[in-house]
């Protein structure tokens, strides 16, 4: 008898019934009055790195049929409360990646003064080099930095058009092919079981 290969359990948003209400009509804003054909989406996002890599989904765990005599090394994977992580923040388009900033963090999040003095900088940069010439929309996600009081007024001063926050569509992580790039980018790093003990 033929068994099927086994499959992996995927990922998927967890949606909230505002959410479920307000996308379908945003994601149809977003494609036919900000952007058409020839606009370039430029997106941005900042992941957190932890030292250890203990929140991989691929080193969650492991397989063992003797579960006596693992290591505790390894049967045993401690886990600090308030692990420290390094901030990692870049720009992406069609076009390529922009220089990232890289630093530390001490909150859940990039705070506003960080995200207009070290990160948008670099975006503006990347705007320069690539899109000096094109129709672009920067779409940023909602994270409260990104549509901060003095965020909105730094995009209006570099005349950088934007998505306005009444029209951009909640958690929707399949439109924004960034988030590829993160799992892609956490898988290599932390691949092999690489760690690190320091911020350096």
């Amino acid at each position: 008898m033929l068994y099927p290969e086994p499959t992996r359990t995927r990922r998927a948003p967890k949606y909230t019934p505002q959410q479920l209400e307000k996308i379908p009509g945003k994601c149809r804003k977003l494609r036919r009055k900000i952007t058409d054909p020839k606009t370039f989406l430029i997106m941005d996002d900042e992941k957190y790195f932890s030292f250890s890599g203990d929140n991989m989904p691929s080193n969650a765990g492991f397989w063992s049929g003797d579960k006596e005599h693992v290591s505790p090394e390894v049967n045993f994977k401690s886990k600090q409360k308030f692990a420290p992580k390094i901030l990692v923040w870049l720009g992406i388009s069609s076009k390529g990646i922009s220089a990232p900033y890289i630093g530390t963090t001490k909150g859940p999040a990039v705070n506003g003064d960080i995200y207009i003095k070290k990160c948008l900088p670099k975006l503006l940069t990347f705007i320069y080099e690539h899109h000096q010439d094109d129709k672009y929309v920067f779409w940023p996600d909602l994270a409260s930095s990104h549509y901060a009081k003095k965020t909105i007024e730094w995009l209006n001063e570099q005349n950088v058009p934007f998505v306005p926050r009444a029209a951009n569509p909640p958690n929707v992580p399949k439109t924004r092919p960034i988030e590829d790039f993160w799992s892609i980018l956490a898988d290599q790093v932390y691949n092999g079981g690489w760690e690190t003990t320091n911020q350096k």
